[in-house]
């Protein structure tokens, strides 16, 4: 079952006042006004899905599922819009996953399946089939001189299989048993990946204060090989698309074309014009999963395309209860090529990427004045209930106030991506 979609997209006739159009006829009425789902989406055999960075095309997003879910896809200025919702993967498709991360997992070179070390799960409720691409097309040359001046196509794709497949990965650097002697905390080095590491509920924590009258070597003997990130923190900001210059090997998702910036180039004001048509919404979820009943994780990324620029809004949220609160944000902007000004040096059809992490350990949420019942943060409860009699703030609001961690070496807080490079 896919959740509700909150796609919405002006009509036809509204897009092309902005020089957009849609790729399908939006809506197919019946007699009696009613609309048909399968006229609002083309085949699923036509949507294009390029492979994974670094893999190979059948490591890319391929369908899974056997409900087709509609595709919104429009083009402005050069720009392939495209976002799909999913049903939950289907069980060949969680097993063809799970497959996946595990390679990437593992060191994968000579190593049979049955010779895997680390084991891993992917979480409960995966969106196999959900995307949202961008894609731009660049013109072909007139003079016809270089072949690979040819028209090609670059841009920044979004799916739950490239944001799981940089959270196995990052699998390769952690121990593969607990070490006692070393606990895990939320940020030290030696412990963590990427900012993946592998934490404990409260009960866990509980129970490991307490002697243990086990023989170390039946202790290592005995450990699970499902031993992983079971919170799902991936450190996923977007993968690179592109035909031309292909980045191959290890470079995951692309993120070696990011170019690092000083301080942020997206033009806030622009987005908080209320005078710009919102062209294309979409809120489309990635994965969830409730971490077997001591907390929360979901990945979901909103769109909105406008008549001069498009907006991403990334956000992974992690609750664990009684342990930590985490909230990893990446914001995507492009201005278009028909903008009439640049934007205080902004260059059009070039993506600029802001990264924020923040987290918050349990036990510092009171001194920061931040509520420490789990309740307040449930993201289906925010803002609507209320903790020891006060009324809750909404759960954006709360997330906003937790204080800033530092980002993975090789991801830079502010960076762009140009398309037509």
């Amino acid at each position: 079952m896919a959740p509700p979609s909150r796609r919405r997209i002006l009509p036809p006739e509204t897009l092309a006042a902005f020089g957009a159009a849609p790729l399908f006829p939006p809506t197919t009425a019946a007699a009696d006004g009613s609309v048909s789902a399968a006229a609002q989406a083309p085949p699923t055999r036509n949507v294009a899905r390029a492979p994974l960075a670094g893999t190979s095309a059948l490591d890319g997003a391929s369908a899974t599922s056997d409900e087709a879910q509609p595709t919104g896809i429009i083009e402005i200025a050069g720009w392939r819009i495209t976002t799909r919702n999913s049903s939950i993967g289907d069980e060949r498709g969680m097993d063809e996953l799970t497959s996946l991360l595990e390679d990437f997992a593992n060191t994968s070179d000579g190593i049979r399946p049955d010779q895997r070390k680390r084991r891993l799960c992917p979480p409960e409720i995966t969106f196999l089939d959900a995307i949202i691409s961008f894609q731009y097309q660049s013109p072909k040359p007139r003079d016809g001189t270089a072949e690979e001046n040819r028209e090609s196509t670059t841009g920044i794709r979004f799916t739950s299989r490239d944001a799981l497949v940089e959270w196995a990965e990052a699998h390769r650097h952690l121990d593969m048993h607990e070490d006692t002697r070393q606990q895990p905390t939320m940020h030290r080095d030696e412990c963590q990946s990427r900012g993946v590491s592998i934490l404990k509920t409260a009960d866990a924590k509980v129970w490991s204060e307490k002697p243990q009258h086990v023989d170390a070597a039946a202790a290592a003997s005995g450990s699970s090989e499902f031993y992983y990130d079971w919170t799902f923190s991936s450190p996923y900001a977007g993968t690179v698309l592109s035909t031309r210059n292909n980045v191959t090997g290890g470079d995951i998702n692309g993120r070696s074309r990011w170019k690092p910036l000083q301080q942020s180039h997206i033009p806030f004001h622009m987005l908080q014009d209320t005078t710009q048509q919102i062209l294309l919404y979409d809120d489309i979820h990635l994965y969830e999963d409730d971490l077997h009943d001591n907390g929360d994780v979901s990945l979901n990324i909103k769109v909105r395309a406008m008549p001069r620029c498009w907006y991403v809004l990334q956000r992974l949220f992690v609750r664990v209860d009684r342990v930590c609160v985490r909230c990893r944000e990446a914001r995507y902007f492009c201005l278009f090529d028909d903008s009439d000004i640049s934007e205080n040096g902004v260059r059009v059809n070039a993506i600029y990427r802001d990264v924020a992490w923040r987290e918050s350990s349990w036990d510092a949420l009171a001194g920061l004045g931040l509520p420490v019942d789990p309740a307040a943060w449930r993201e289906e409860s925010a803002g609507g209930g209320a903790s020891a009699g006060v009324p809750t703030p909404p759960l954006a609001s709360l997330l906003a106030r937790l204080p800033d961690v530092p980002l993975p070496d090789d991801l830079p807080r502010f960076s762009y991506f140009d398309a037509k490079e």
